[in-house]
C-alpha cells in the first residue's frame, strides 16, 4: 500500500493541475489602460493585454511570438516581480523608498563596488579599484573612478555626481528615507580631481567597500545624476518618474497600476557601469506580477515567463510535469539554493510584555515543531539554523560551526539543554518514512550540509514549564493566559501572497504554536504594511522576517552595525526604525558591536566578536531563526538557457539582486521564436 506521504503529495499535485486547468478555462482578458512611456497595456496580474490580439498575425509574418508589453518574446527575458503589485511604480527616486523590485539595482543603478555573490569578495564597478586607505586609523579613503562611464543621456559620470548626491543626502538626511546608512558612517569628503574622491569615517572602517558598496543583495549609496536634479525644485519630492540611468538598462514603460515594468537595453551599453562585464543578451528584461500562484503556475507552464521567485514545491512540482523545460537550482534535495545571505526567522519585541521575558521568548521557540512546519509548508526542501544568520558555504567554517560546537553544551537557567544536534538525520529518516525516494535523500556528512547542523527540541513540557516560571499558565480553555487571568492573543504577522513560500511557513508555525496552546491570529500582510510593522513598534509584536540576519561572509557589521542604542525606541513609540530590527537590548551585544568597528573584518578578533554576538542572540532568544531562506526559483529554459545552477554556478539566481546582471551577461537565447 503506498505511504501517506505519497498520497498526501499526489492529492495536492493531481488538485493543483485541476485548478490549473479551471483557471485556463475561467481567465477572461479585460480591456486595459495606457501604460507609461510607450503607451504599453496594462492588465490586472496573470490576465492578457490588447497587445496579444496582434500577436497570431506577428507570427505568422515570421516575426514570432510577441509578449503583452509589444516586444519580441525570443529577445526579452521575463521575471515574475518579487513582492506582486508595486505600490509606487512612479517613484523611482533611490534616495527615498522607491520601487525596489522592479529591475534598478539589477539593471539601472550601478554601484562604486559590486559583490561576487560566487565568493562573497567586493570588485569594483564604477570605481576603478578598491579603496585606497590613507591613514593608519582606517578612517581616510580615496576612491578612483572609472573614466568613461556615461548616464544613458549621454552626460559622463564624474566625481561631480558622487559629492553632489553626498550634498543633498546630507541635506536632507532627516527627509530622504534611504540615505541613513552612510550619512551616519560618513564624516566628510571632498572632490580631488574629475575622477578621484576622498572620504573620512566618523569611526575606523575596515569595511568601506562594502559599506558604500554591495554587500550582498544591493547598495545604500546610488549616485544620481547631478544634471538631471539639480534642476528639481525640491529634490526631497522628485519622482525621477523617468530616470537617467547608469546601468545598460532604461525604463521603456512600467504600468501605472503597478503590475510590470519594461527596461530596454542602451545602444551604448558598452559605457555604462557595469557594460565591462560584457554585452547583457536580452535586449528587453520584463519584470511582471503573473498574480495567483495557480494563475502564476499555468502561464509559467506555458513559457510565458522564465524565472519565477518564491514559488511554492507542490507548484513547481505540477509545472514541471506539464513543461520539462522547468528545473529547479538542483536535482537533489532540498532542490532549491540555500545560498541566500539572510535566513527566514521569528522576530520578537522584546519591549513589550511579556515577550520581555526570555522564557517566554524560549517557549515559543521550543514548541516551535520546525520538522513538522519544514515538512508540511515546504515539503521538507528547506536547510534549518539555529545559528541567527544564514548557515551557508561562505559563513560555516567562520561563524557557524563554532557556534554549535558551543551550542552542544548549551544549557539554559535550569539545566536544560535546548539543542538538537540530530535534526537534519532525523528529518531525513521521516521523509523517508513518508515516501521520499531514498536516491533523493542526502546522507551520512551531507545530511548537514543540506539540512543544517541542528535545531531546539520541539519540547512543549518544558516550554510550560519555563512560561509558569514567570505566571503564565493555560487557562480552561487550553489557552495560556497571563499573570493577569487573561488569555494572551499573540499577533503574528506574515506575508500575503507575494511571498507564498513565507506565508506558507507563517501559517505553519502559527499551527505549530496552537496546537501547544497559544492563541495565535496570524495576520497576512501586502508588502508596503510588512515594511511598516518591521519598522514600527507599535505596531509591532511578532512577526516572520529576514532584515537582520544577513551576514554574508565575515562581516556582520553591514547588517547589525545598527544594534546600538540609538535604534532602541519606546515600546509605543511611532517612529520609523532604521536599523536593529531585533530590537536588542543587551548591552553586552552593543559593547561588542562598537568594538568591532575599529578591527578588521577578516582577523579572529573581529570573528571572535561576531561568534559572542550571536552566542548572546542565541541566550536572549532575540529572534527564533528558523533556516535558510529556501529560494524557490524555477527558470523556464525554452526561450532562454544557461541560468546560474548548482553544476554551473557564476551568481546567486536571486533576481532582485543586483548580482543579478551576471545572469543577464551569461544567459543564452535558445532560438525559439
Amino acid at each position: 500500500m503506498p505511504k501517506t506521504f505519497r498520497l498526501t503529495r499526489l492529492l495536492v499535485l493531481v488538485l493543483t493541475v485541476m485548478s490549473l486547468l479551471l483557471s485556463a478555462c475561467g481567465d477572461q482578458s479585460t480591456p486595459s489602460t495606457q501604460g507609461i512611456g510607450q503607451g504599453a497595456a496594462t492588465a490586472q496580474p496573470g490576465q492578457t493585454t490588447a497587445a496579444q490580439a496582434a500577436q497570431t498575425a506577428a507570427t505568422s509574418t515570421g516575426q514570432g511570438t510577441m509578449t503583452d508589453v509589444g516586444t519580441p518574446r525570443s529577445e526579452t527575458l521575463i521575471v515574475q516581480t518579487f513582492d506582486g503589485k508595486a505600490a509606487n511604480p512612479d517613484q523611482q527616486n533611490p534616495l527615498n523608498a522607491y520601487a525596489i523590485w522592479r529591475g534598478f539595482r539589477e539593471l539601472g543603478w550601478s554601484f562604486l563596488w559590486e559583490d561576487d555573490t560566487a565568493t562573497g569578495k567586493s570588485y569594483p564597478e564604477l570605481a576603478a579599484g578598491l579603496p585606497e586607505v590613507l591613514n593608519p586609523q582606517n578612517t581616510q579613503f580615496k576612491v578612483k573612478l572609472r573614466p568613461g562611464v556615461y548616464w544613458s543621456d549621454g552626460v559622463e559620470f564624474t566625481a561631480d555626481d558622487v559629492i553632489y548626491t553626498l550634498d543633498i543626502a546630507f541635506q536632507n538626511k532627516t527627509k530622504f528615507t534611504r540615505v541613513a546608512a552612510y550619512t551616519s558612517y560618513i564624516k566628510s569628503y571632498k572632490k580631488i580631481d574629475n575622477y578621484t574622491v576622498e572620504f573620512e569615517t566618523i569611526n575606523p572602517s575596515y569595511d568601506f567597500a562594502t559599506a558604500m558598496g554591495v554587500y550582498t543583495w544591493g547598495a545604500a549609496f546610488i549616485p544620481v545624476p547631478k544634471h538631471v536634479f539639480e534642476k528639481q525644485a525640491d529634490v526631497t519630492t522628485f519622482k525621477n518618474t523617468n530616470p537617467v540611468t547608469l546601468g545598460p538598462y532604461t525604463v521603456k514603460s512600467f504600468d501605472p497600476n503597478g503590475f510590470w515594468q519594461l527596461w530596454e537595453l542602451r545602444s551604448d551599453w558598452q559605457r555604462s557601469g557595469w557594460g565591462n562585464l560584457g554585452q547583457p543578451k536580452a535586449k528587453y528584461v520584463l519584470y511582471k506580477d503573473f498574480g495567483s500562484e495557480e494563475t502564476r503556475t499555468l502561464a509559467f507552464s506555458k513559457n510565458q515567463y522564465d524565472i519565477d521567485t518564491f514559488m511554492s514545491p507542490d507548484s513547481i512540482q505540477a509545472a514541471q510535469a506539464k513543461n520539462p523545460a522547468i528545473t529547479t537550482f538542483s536535482p537533489t534535495l532540498p532542490y532549491h539554493d540555500m545560498n541566500d545571505a539572510c535566513s527566514y526567522g521569528v522576530y520578537l519585541n522584546q519591549q513589550k510584555a511579556p515577550l520581555d521575558k526570555p522564557e517566554v521568548r524560549w517557549a515559543l521557540a521550543l514548541t516551535l515543531n520546525l520538522q513538522q512546519v519544514g515538512i508540511t509548508s515546504v515539503n521538507g526542501q528547506f536547510k534549518s539554523s539555529a545559528v541567527p544568520i544564514a548557515d551557508t558555504p561562505i559563513t560555516r567554517s567562520i561563524y557557524v560551526d563554532p557556534v554549535t560546537t558551543w551550542l552542544k553544551d548549551f544549557k539554559l537557567a535550569d539545566g536544560y539543554q535546548p539543542f538538537n544536534a540530530n535534526f537534519g538525520t532525523e528529518l531525513a529518516a521521516k521523509l523517508k518514512e513518508q515516501g521520499v525516494a531514498d536516491a533523493a535523500l542526502p546522507k551520512g556528512d551531507a545530511i548537514s550540509q543540506s539540512f543544517g547542523t541542528g535545531w531546539w527540541k520541539n519540547d512543549p513540557a518544558q516550554a510550560e514549564k519555563l512560561l509558569n516560571s514567570v505566571g503564565i499558565k493555560k487557562g480552561s480553555d487550553g489557552f495560556y493566559a497571563t499573570p493577569d487571568g487573561k488569555t494572551w492573543d499573540l499577533e503574528f504577522v506574515i506575508p500575503g501572497d507575494w511571498n507564498k513560500v513565507m506565508q506558507r511557513i507563517g501559517f505553519s508555525i502559527a499551527d505549530s504554536w496552537k496546537k501547544a496552546g497559544f492563541k495565535v491570529n496570524a495576520r497576512q500582510v501586502d508588502n508596503g504594511e510588512f515594511t511598516t510593522v518591521q519598522n514600527t513598534n507599535n505596531k509591532f509584536t511578532t512577526m516572520m522576517n529576514w532584515s537582520g540576519s544577513c551576514v554574508y561572509n565575515s562581516n556582520f557589521l553591514n547588517s547589525w552595525r545598527t544594534m546600538n542604542p540609538s535604534n532602541v525606541k519606546d515600546v509605543n513609540s511611532s517612529e520609523a526604525l532604521t536599523g536593529n530590527f531585533f530590537r536588542v537590548t543587551n548591552t553586552k551585544i552593543f559593547d561588542l558591536i562598537k568594538a568591532s568597528t575599529s578591527m578588521e573584518t577578516t582577523s579572529q578578533p573581529f570573528i571572535t566578536n561576531g561568534q559572542e554576538i550571536m552566542k548572546e542572540l542565541i541566550k536572549d532568544m532575540s529572534v527564533i531563526n528558523i533556516m535558510n531562506i529556501p529560494t524557490t526559483i524555477p527558470t523556464n529554459s525554452f526561450y532562454w538557457k544557461n541560468y546560474s545552477k548548482q553544476d554551473n554556478f557564476y551568481a546567486a539566481p536571486y533576481s532582485w539582486w543586483s548580482s543579478f546582471k551576471k545572469t543577464l551577461v551569461n544567459i543564452q537565447p535558445t532560438g525559439q521564436k
